[in-house]
């Protein structure tokens, strides 16, 4: 089932996936946005990756338990989450082979990471740890668990894209939230929307005309290099916050991807569809003022302070290289910032359309923050902190 939400530019669409008897696909259902033909695509693709990194991934992945002590002291040692897992002396955990994409050995990634539904505590997901022999303790890492990584593409080189893309998103907001938000640091530049090309010029103008309310966009471009833009307009009445990410080799596109993304969550949240739970996750922090700024995207009366700055110009080696070499150089980026890039197939389709699950071990979780959860910042996090605070670019 594909419904539409139109609005005068950038849309969004949403699908949700029916077997031919007409039960529901568990977890088939997701949003897609732009104009009309790629928003409906985009929510298909977006129902199938669901359905395809959800439970029901199990019956078909080489999942197996190893130990934990070891896992702990492997590569992703320099995940926080994993020095937050408990368990018997000999608990074991369950993982998946992954790939390296950076030349190095492969991984074993635990499940949890990228799977929110594995390590709650009860319910079916209790039985099938059971089933596995998965014996770790994950109540202390909960908040870390989240799907970032997980993407669709027509081709395996164009979802590892999606997915490297998303990683520089999140870990980007991670970074502004804690410099900028939580700790007061400097905002980011504004950027100047006669610096445009034609085609965000026009989104920005008709997504300000969708939201009835003016739409900033911030640059957030970290130390990785891939142009990351924010886009931002004020926060609903009852305190929710209204902005859309985007990541890219190109800057143009990355603003366009950002405009989008916060048209669709704003057409999104009129509807059934809508996620609805956003009082509940800043009402579980409302007890902390930064962490509250954070979860509220608190920044709108600092914004006339922001400075102005132009829209990069595109990298048109990079931008406008074919797929497989885009993702080569975000995977060169990204491990050149000092982060390991592996990958696992999730599923393979007809026609080469391809569900795959990326790592990129050290980057920020801090985002999950906007919806009530805590993880706290990493050793990335930490440092970079640090050099804002001393006034470091």
């Amino acid at each position: 089932m594909l419904r539409e939400l139109p609005a005068p530019g950038p849309r969004a669409a949403h699908c949700r996936l029916h077997r031919d008897d007409g039960t529901p696909v568990p977890d088939g259902q997701g949003s897609g946005k732009g104009p009309a033909a790629p928003a409906r695509t985009g929510a298909l693709y977006e129902a199938l990756e669901h359905a395809f990194s959800g439970p029901d991934a199990l019956d078909t992945l080489p999942v197996e338990p190893h130990p934990l002590h070891r896992v702990a002291a492997g590569p992703l040692r320099a995940e926080r989450a994993i020095g937050r897992l408990g368990g018997p002396a000999d608990a074991r955990i369950a993982c998946l082979p992954y790939t390296a994409l950076d030349g190095g050995p492969p991984l074993q990634v635990p499940l949890f990471l990228w799977a929110p539904w594995y390590p709650l505590p009860t319910g079916p997901a209790a039985a099938r740890r059971t089933r596995i022999g998965d014996t770790t303790d994950y109540r202390r890492a909960l908040s870390y668990s989240v799907n970032t990584g997980c993407a669709i593409g027509a081709t395996r080189d164009e979802a590892l894209l999606h997915a490297l893309n998303e990683w520089a998103e999140r870990d980007a907001l991670s970074l502004f939230l804690l410099c900028a938000v939580h700790d007061r640091g400097p905002l980011p530049a504004r950027l100047d929307p006669a610096s445009l090309p034609p085609g965000p010029a026009r989104d920005l103008r008709q997504a300000a005309a969708t939201l009835h309310a003016p739409v900033t966009l911030l640059d957030l471009t970290t130390d990785i290099g891939i142009p990351v833009v924010l886009a931002h307009a004020p926060p609903l009445p009852d305190g929710a916050p209204r902005y859309g990410i985007g990541a890219s080799l190109s800057p143009a596109t990355a603003a366009h991807r950002a405009i989008g993304e916060l048209v669709q969550d704003h057409l999104l949240a009129r509807t059934a569809e809508g996620p609805g739970t956003g009082a509940a996750a800043r009402a579980r922090v409302a007890d902390h003022p930064r962490l509250l700024a954070c979860a509220r995207l608190a920044i709108d009366d600092r914004l006339p302070g922001a400075p102005w700055a132009p829209l990069p110009p595109d990298d048109t080696a990079a931008a406008g290289a074919p797929v497989a070499d885009q993702r080569a150089e975000v995977v060169r980026r990204i491990g050149a910032a000092g982060h390991r890039v592996a990958a696992r197939d999730l599923a393979v389709l007809a026609h080469g359309t391809t569900v795959v699950q990326v790592q990129c071990p050290g980057l920020e979780r801090f985002h999950l923050i906007t919806g009530g959860h805590l993880a706290l910042p990493q050793e990335r996090g930490r440092r970079l902190r640090t050099r804002a605070r001393a006034g470091e670019r």
